[in-house]
């Protein structure tokens, strides 16, 4: 997966929060907006981390402003928690998009997804919580309406995932190319 990650003020912020409906994925996944859904690639990391690093090299930071709790269902049919709880965004949204269909575009264009209204390339999300019961993700979704949380994107991850944790494995400034 390659996503926006959250600066230092605002992982912590959101942190607190996570930890309120996922203490397990706090401990095991840093917060994150996916960009490119996750995929499979056979192409080295390095030559990985050199094509994904031109094209986020040319697209300058951004802010995003979380909020609009949703709850959606997972549709991974191995998940016991299949109730996510997640914070949409209500501005820096189209930042997001547009870096998400230049990866596609260049990069990534066999794994763009078939069904993209649920993608990275018109939901731009992060996944805060989850559950096993509806009725404890609504519940969730209440308490935090009203709420909202700001990420000053500055840096793009590619994650790779580990027994249903997701690792930073390499860390791309955005606008370095265009900072030079």
């Amino acid at each position: 997966m390659i996503a926006a990650l959250a600066d230092d003020t605002a992982r912590r912020e959101i942190d607190l929060v996570r930890a309120l409906y996922d203490r397990t994925g706090v401990d095991e996944t840093p917060p994150h907006v996916p960009i490119v859904d996750p995929f499979e690639e056979n192409t080295p990391l390095v030559d990985l981390i050199d094509m994904v690093g031109l094209i986020v090299s040319v697209h300058q930071p951004f802010m995003l402003e979380l909020s609009a709790p949703e709850r959606t269902y997972d549709h991974d049919p191995e998940t016991e928690v299949p109730q996510l709880l997640q914070l949409i965004a209500a501005q820096g949204a189209e930042e997001s998009q547009r870096l998400a269909e230049a990866l596609y575009r260049d990069v990534f264009p066999h794994q763009r997804p078939d069904f993209a209204a649920n993608s990275a390339l018109h939901r731009t999300a992060m996944t805060i919580g989850r559950f096993r019961q509806e009725k404890d993700a609504d519940r969730a979704v209440t308490d935090l309406a009203g709420k909202s949380y700001f990420l000053v994107v500055t840096q793009v991850g590619i994650l790779e995932e580990d027994d249903g944790s997701w690792t930073v494995r390499h860390r791309m400034d955005l606008g370095s190319m265009v900072q030079s």
